[in-house]
């Protein structure tokens, strides 16, 4: 037997084992299928609503992810919150307010006293 003629022979083994193989297909199965409605459901968190344009006091801020404190600062200062204005707001004293501020990386450092009145007012 030549050299090719055993390639040729181990191709096509391969071949035919690979024909044998294609019939034999599964489905894909994830482990939530085999879950009942109330398994399911159970595995879902509950759904929150931040309104992130709203006056809040601090158990709402608090209860808010560390993004959200920080893009609410964000907003709080865009709309031309002071850190006293914001300290009343969210009823904390002025070493807590600190550490808010420090923790979220943020400077309230654009005061506006109208558009943080019209702020307030919602």
């Amino acid at each position: 037997m030549t050299e090719f003629e055993y390639d040729c022979l181990q191709k096509k083994r391969t071949a035919y084992s690979a024909r044998l193989r294609v019939g034999a297909r599964r489905a894909v199965s994830l482990p939530s299928d085999s879950l009942n409605p109330a398994e399911l459901q159970s595995r879902n968190g509950p759904c929150r609503v931040y309104r992130l344009g709203a006056p809040m006091d601090i158990e709402q801020f608090d209860a808010m992810p560390q993004d959200l404190q920080r893009a609410y600062l964000r907003r709080l200062r865009q709309r031309g919150g002071t850190p006293e204005g914001v300290r009343a707001m969210l009823g904390v004293s002025g070493q807590r307010m600190q550490q808010i501020l420090e923790r979220n990386k943020v400077t309230l450092d654009q005061p506006d006293r109208e558009t943080w009145a019209a702020f307030l007012k919602r």
